[in-house]
């Protein structure tokens, strides 16, 4: 209801999109606004103006459909077709050039598994498993916590990223310092555990001549091609773009700055469910 008003603007649209009578549907707006003490929508004329408390319920509403739309999918998907759907996603990197050889491999092994990608899981990958927006989290560094379980999938690496033609392209390995000159592009504003600052930079009391936040790693990748300062990226994560040459890699510390992969879910899942029977194909996979 709040969702068809917002958008229409009138008793009358909103009714005819939800497929009841105008009359029904100011009856239930009324009946809303009477249950939650105060309007929701104020009257301009035929029109009406959503109130401040009104304009936060809203957005709530408009939050919670989607979700609701897709439990109604899953279900209906289930239900008819003995499909279950388990939500995927991968964290602090948007990399995707392995995701449509996995697929392949899915569709074969486990028919009644379909997945659905959610990019929301690039941030706070945590809290979505916790509050059930996604069921298994692809994952670099160490995230597990109570409540969540874990499953080495990837070895991997941390690499300095660079345009192909920069000077510390040709160094067999780089040290601190070597980015105290440089423009060094970042996708998280706070440190993560295990990750090149707790570890490789901090530890030297470097600190880069300019940091700029690119929340998108992908971004990233593209302004270090184009000359635009430097990172410390995952390899695994980056490697379309090594391979094609647009950047080049370097590795961080003369002994290296490893990086795992773990398949996150929740620990109420059950043994044998979907969940965990994906986190085990991308671990046999990988």
């Amino acid at each position: 209801m709040l969702k068809a008003i917002n958008e229409t603007g009138t008793l009358r649209q909103a009714a005819y999109m939800l497929g009841i009578t105008q009359s029904a549907l100011s009856h239930r707006l009324a009946e809303a606004e009477r249950r939650l003490g105060g309007l929701l929508f104020e009257r301009e004329g035929r029109k009406l103006r959503q109130t401040s408390a009104g304009r936060a319920m809203t957005q709530t509403a408009n939050q919670i459909i989607p979700a609701l739309q897709r439990a109604e999918f899953d279900f209906q998907q289930m239900t008819n077709n003995e499909i279950t759907v388990v939500r995927f996603g991968v964290a602090a990197y948007s990399c995707y050039h392995w995701l449509p050889s996995f697929l392949k491999v899915m569709s074969k092994k486990e028919p009644g598994i379909q997945l659905e990608l959610v990019a929301s899981a690039t941030q706070n990958p945590l809290q979505n498993i916790q509050e059930g927006r996604v069921d298994v989290v692809l994952a670099p560094g160490h995230l597990a916590i109570p409540g969540i379980d874990s499953m080495p999938v990837l070895q991997d690496e941390l690499v300095l990223v660079t345009h192909s033609k920069h000077e510390l392209a040709t160094k067999p390995f780089i040290e601190a310092t070597d980015l105290e000159g440089e423009e060094y592009l970042t996708y998280s504003k706070s440190a993560q555990p295990g990750f090149e600052y707790e570890r490789f930079i901090r530890p030297s009391g470097t600190v880069p001549h300019l940091v700029t936040v690119v929340e998108v790693t992908d971004a990233i990748v593209e302004l270090i091609a184009a000359g635009f300062g430097v990172s410390i990226l995952s390899r695994w994560a980056v490697q379309s773009a090594i391979k094609n040459k647009s950047v080049s890699a370097i590795q961080v510390g003369k002994d290296s700055l490893d990086l795992d992969w773990s398949a996150l879910i929740r620990d109420s899942e059950p043994p044998q469910s979907a969940a965990r029977v994906l986190s085990s194909r991308l671990a046999e996979w990988f």
